[in-house]
This record gives C-alpha cells, sequence and structure tokens, in this order.
C-alpha cells in the first residue's frame, strides 16, 4: 500500500511557520484537549486504521511530518541533534524526545503488564474502588420456594482517598555534548531515561500491593515453609494460595530473589516449563505450575519479601496527567534541565489478587 502524504505535506507550512518563531501554541492546544502533538496531529491527518481501530500505516501522523520534513531518525543518514534545533520542524524536538521516552518505557519491563486498567481521573485525590469478595466466595444460592438468596458481589468505595503522585526525572544534559550526536545515538539515552521511569513505577506497584495503597489492607504473609530457605514448595504453596478466579501471574522480587528462584534444582530441567505452555494454551488449572508466571525485577523490593499478583484483577491506575515533558523547557534551554513526568496513584482492586510470601 503506498503512503499517502497529502495532508502531510499540507500540514508541513504549519510546522515550518511554528517552529521559526518558536510558537509551541500546538503543544498548549493538544494538552488542553489532553492529547499529546502525536494525537494532536492524528486528528488534524488520520492514519487509516484497521477493523479494531490499529492504526493501519507505515507511519503515524508524527512520523508521516518527520517524513515531509526529511528528518531521518535512524541509519546511516540520521540527523544530528542540532539539526533538528536548527531546521524547519524544531517544534517536533519534543514529541520526538517523549515518543523515544515512552518506548523506552516499555523497553525492558513495562508497568503496564502490571495493571488491571488504567483510567483518566481529575485530582489531587481519587477515592478508590474495590471488589469486596466475601459474600461472593458463597455458593450460588438455588431458587426454590423459600431458597436462598444470591451470593452478593458488592463494588465499594474504599474509606479514605488516595493522593496522587507526581513521578518524574530531569534530564540535565549539555547541548555542547549532545548538537553533535545522531539521533539514532541520542535515542539509545532517551530510551535508558523511559526505563528509568517505568521502574520507578514498578517500585510503587510492588510497594501498594505489598503494604498497601494508604486506602486498603497490607497483602497477608502466607510463607510456611522453614524460615530463612526458600523451596519449591514455598513456590507451590505461593501459587496455592489464589482463590479463583485469581491466580498467580506475575511474581515481583528483587534480583537476588529471583536468583534464588531461578536456581531451584525443580527448574534446571527444561521439562519444567512445558507445563507453564500448556497452562497458557489450555487455560486449564491441572498445568498450572508455580512458575506459571512472569519474573519481575524490582529494584526497591525487600530482600526475603516476594509478591505474587493476578495483574487481570490486582491493581487499578489511575492517571491524572500521562506522560508528558516540558516542550518549552526543551526548546528555549536547548534540553536543559527540562522534566519528564507522569501524574498517577495506583490502587488495589481486589484484595484478594495478590499474595505475600516473606521467608
Amino acid at each position: 500500500m503506498s503512503l499517502d502524504l497529502t495532508r502531510a505535506q499540507s500540514l508541513k507550512g504549519t510546522i515550518i511557520e511554528h517552529s521559526r518563531s518558536a510558537n509551541l501554541s500546538l503543544y498548549h492546544e493538544a494538552q488542553e484537549a489532553g492529547l499529546s502533538l502525536t494525537d494532536w496531529l492524528e486528528k488534524q491527518d488520520p492514519s487509516p486504521r484497521d477493523a479494531d481501530g490499529c492504526i493501519n500505516s507505515r507511519l503515524d501522523a508524527f512520523e508521516r511530518q518527520l517524513a515531509v520534513q526529511e528528518i531521518k531518525t535512524n541509519g546511516p543518514n540520521a540527523i544530528t541533534v542540532e539539526q533538528f534545533f536548527v531546521g524547519g520542524a524544531m517544534i517536533l524536538l519534543p514529541e520526538y524526545i517523549l515518543r523515544e521516552i515512552r518506548h523506552g518505557y516499555q523497553l525492558v519491563q513495562d508497568p503496564t503488564d502490571l495493571i488491571a486498567v488504567s483510567v483518566p481521573e481529575q485530582g489531587p485525590t481519587v477515592r478508590p474502588i474495590y471488589i469486596k469478595t466475601d459474600d461472593a466466595k458463597k455458593s450460588v444460592g438455588k431458587r426454590a420456594s423459600g431458597g436462598a438468596a444470591y451470593p452478593k458481589v458488592q463494588l465499594l468505595y474504599r474509606d479514605k482517598e488516595a493522593a496522587i503522585v507526581d513521578r518524574g526525572r530531569q534530564f540535565d544534559f549539555s547541548y555542547r555534548v549532545v548538537k553533535n550526536q545522531k539521533l539514532a545515538e541520542f535515542r539509545v539515552f532517551l530510551w535508558w531515561i523511559g526505563a528509568q521511569l517505568a521502574y520507578d513505577e514498578i517500585d510503587t506497584i510492588y510497594s501498594i500491593v505489598k503494604d498497601g495503597d494508604g486506602t486498603s489492607p497490607a497483602a497477608s504473609d502466607v510463607f510456611n515453609g522453614t524460615a530463612g530457605s526458600l523451596s519449591y514448595k514455598d513456590l507451590v504453596h505461593l501459587a496455592s494460595s489464589f482463590d479463583v478466579p485469581s491466580q498467580m501471574t506475575h511474581i515481583l522480587a528483587n534480583r537476588d530473589d529471583i536468583e534464588t528462584i531461578l536456581n531451584l534444582s525443580q527448574f534446571q530441567d527444561a521439562q519444567a516449563f512445558s507445563a507453564k505452555q500448556l497452562m497458557q494454551t489450555s487455560g486449564r488449572a491441572a498445568n498450572l505450575l508455580p512458575m506459571n508466571a512472569k519474573l519481575v525485577a524490582v529494584p526497591g523490593a525487600t530482600s526475603t519479601e516476594i509478591m505474587a499478583i493476578d495483574s487481570r484483577f490486582a491493581v487499578r491506575e489511575a492517571v491524572s496527567q500521562p506522560l508528558m515533558i516540558e516542550a518549552d523547557k526543551v526548546i528555549e534551554r536547548k534540553l536543559e534541565t527540562a522534566v519528564v513526568s507522569k501524574e498517577s496513584v495506583y490502587t488495589v482492586m481486589v484484595d484478594e489478587a495478590r499474595s505475600f510470601c516473606d521467608y
């Protein structure tokens, strides 16, 4: 399919005009509408989409702008940071930086793999909701003359509110150092920043599922083995501590504890992992192994304290501001002291969709 750049070409003049005057009004317009610059460009130059609404094009609207501006971001012909600054598409640079940081955010361990849902909220606080499962665990009531009532599944508010948290990173790149870097090289540093942001959030998710989010209770310790030693049977017990319909999908721990798990003799044989594949394809609990879960290294995890969650039910994210960058500082200060940040809070949706092992 040939790439249609007609609308992108019509937008090119607007981008050049705003770049020459360092006018960032397009960012402000997008932010007021709750959009990124990429989203704003998509409204002006919509990408073809498939039946599921996903972009069905080699390039999205932002990438098409790079194409018509002849900005090469990788390969031997990649431009330098300075060429981006002095070129006709200078105002695209903050969005380019943010997109590469977002790429890095998902590159190593994507925090969104650990949450059930992410919803927009207006801060500064949110009232967390949760599912009360006490009555829901009862057997189904049968209708008859004078039969028992149906079990209740309740969706309730927590007793307290949770505060939206501003998390971010400030980068202080000397323009003298970065100006001659090819974009293909510069983006590696942006990926690193994104990965750091991701692990900041993974640390937070670990903390709230272990200790509670300030409105929910801490996770109960299910360890019943020999203190100071982690065995295969302890992982079996951790996995079986989940009540249906929840099951262990992720294990969160520091690197030493993950190394301990992987060095258990039961996992030295590659045949031990075949049941995991069967479980994933069939969904049958008979194929469940305690390692039917993704291992997640958590930099801030406490030694010997292992958290297990069902990512489909455990954690809710409320976002008042998605990952954003200080576009004006990128342009005015040439990358020095600019901040990329996100405002959100994680809360526990289903208390029983997590389990804790402190050996």
